[in-house]
């Protein structure tokens, strides 16, 4: 059975918050860019380290505000056992959390598969957290919830995992950004019939990652016990559990974090190697240097050539989401994976505007030279099955990954030129010494 990547028995019902900081309307000058923007990190509130809000994440992770504008962008969310997301739930969020994006009926659309039950307007925890940060962040990208029905027991099988990608994979146009955040304990071939399923449910992931789609997922949250909060394996003096999907070479996998000075592994966050499949070309150096750091730390506990995982990592703890009308709180790398989704989203807006391709399957690209346009989290650990679990260390890890992503160096990465603060093909006669003059007088002014 598969099982969410979140812990609904740690929410706490807390009463509305404002945002921590005034909205600002953009300050539109001939010849700067619509995406311009004063470092975000200046803009930090010292609330984040409490509640993590989509204003928390633009500041961390330098994250534009701005609208998508790109024709042809996309991003869908995978949620299971008919979970779903309520349209005035979203609207309560946005109308305090992001008062300058759009709140009509179509902020977002569903898809069923599998005869999902779609009871109106009442939305369910995971599917809830998806599509707020995903709406709250990638500002205007066209988002689609495609729900998954459950078996007659309610159960979450990996079937419904391949009718969905099978759902997906028949649209002429499948999304650009797919994100989930369920996961498997990864088990070995000591199972054969769900090794068969994972491999062939791997591959249609590949397929999607061909076609131009970036497959995101949560990298799961028992440490290296497992994949659920709360429910990890019974595996003390044993091996090491991964967690599937997102041992999958053909997924972006994404760890939590915790903190903001300094950023750190968030404990729960699982990584590690997969029993399943060997570790692909894109990744050998960067977890060749890891391995020879760990020297012979659990040795004879993991699968020393899998397939490591997770490739990045973003904030998991207390992120703000509102379910029937209430704020609460929600932890897990499940919030993690859709911010991460968001950025790719957005990435994707400025290549399709140029009138480049999407991104689709990340990670050699990731490997190859995006390390250096994410922030390396070298504390923490990921513990489980009566160890430690793996320390976090420069460079890439199996708790963190690469790190936590800075969208302008990630922009920076994939168009070749750096990020659009300016645009220098606006025709003005203003001199730049004026603009930048004119952008100090306007926020001494508080504009």
């Amino acid at each position: 059975m598969v099982f969410r990547t979140d812990n609904f028995t740690l929410f706490r019902f807390i009463a509305p918050i404002p945002r921590s900081m005034p909205v600002q309307t953009p300050l539109h000058v001939s010849g700067i860019s619509s995406r311009a923007r004063l470092s975000a990190r200046a803009a930090l509130s010292p609330s984040c380290a409490q509640t993590i809000t989509p204003d928390c994440l633009q500041a961390l992770y330098n994250i534009p505000s701005t609208s998508a504008t790109a024709a042809g962008n996309s991003i869908a969310i995978t949620a299971y056992g008919n979970e779903v997301a309520s349209v005035t739930d979203l609207q309560n969020f946005l109308t305090s959390q992001r008062p300058d994006a759009k709140t009509g009926a179509s902020i977002f659309s569903v898809q069923s598969v599998d005869n999902a039950t779609q009871v109106p307007d009442v939305g369910t925890g995971e599917a809830s957290l998806d599509v707020q940060y995903i709406v709250g962040l990638a500002t205007d990208v066209p988002t689609t919830l495609v729900s998954v029905g459950s078996t007659n027991n309610g159960a979450i099988t990996i079937d419904k995992f391949i009718d969905s990608i099978e759902f997906l994979l028949q649209q002429d146009t499948p999304p650009l950004v797919l994100s989930t955040s369920y996961t498997f304990n990864e088990v070995s071939d000591s199972d054969p019939e769900f090794a068969q399923y994972a491999r062939r449910l791997c591959d249609m992931y590949g397929q999607l990652g061909a076609r131009g789609t970036s497959v995101i997922f949560a990298s799961g949250d028992s440490g290296v016990a497992g994949s659920f909060l709360g429910k990890p394996a019974n595996c003390t003096n044993s091996a090491f559990v991964p967690a599937f999907p997102a041992t999958c070479p053909y997924v972006t996998s994404v760890g939590g974090t915790q903190g903001i000075k300094p950023e750190v592994a968030a404990p729960f966050t699982s990584g590690g190697f997969s029993n399943l499949f060997p570790r692909p070309d894109y990744q050998k150096d960067a977890v060749g240097g890891y391995l020879k750091a760990l020297g012979d730390t659990h040795s004879g506990r993991f699968n020393v050539s899998g397939r490591a995982f997770p490739d990045v990592s973003a904030q998991g703890v207390n992120f703000l989401i509102n379910v029937t009308g209430r704020n609460i709180l929600s932890s897990g790398t499940s919030a993690s994976a859709p911010t991460f989704a968001s950025i790719v989203a957005l990435l994707n807006d400025e290549l399709l505007n140029e009138g480049k391709s999407p991104l689709g399957f990340l990670n050699p690209l990731l490997y190859a030279k995006g390390a250096a346009a994410f922030n390396d989290i070298t504390t923490g650990s990921n513990p489980g099955c009566g160890t430690d679990g793996f320390p976090a260390q420069p460079g890439w890890d199996p708790v963190t990954g690469l790190g936590t992503p800075d969208y302008d160096k990630l922009l920076t990465v994939v168009s070749g030129h750096p990020a659009p603060h300016y645009d220098n093909s606006a025709s003005t006669s203003v001199p730049a010494s004026v603009l930048y003059l004119f952008l100090a007088f306007a926020l001494w002014l508080g504009v």
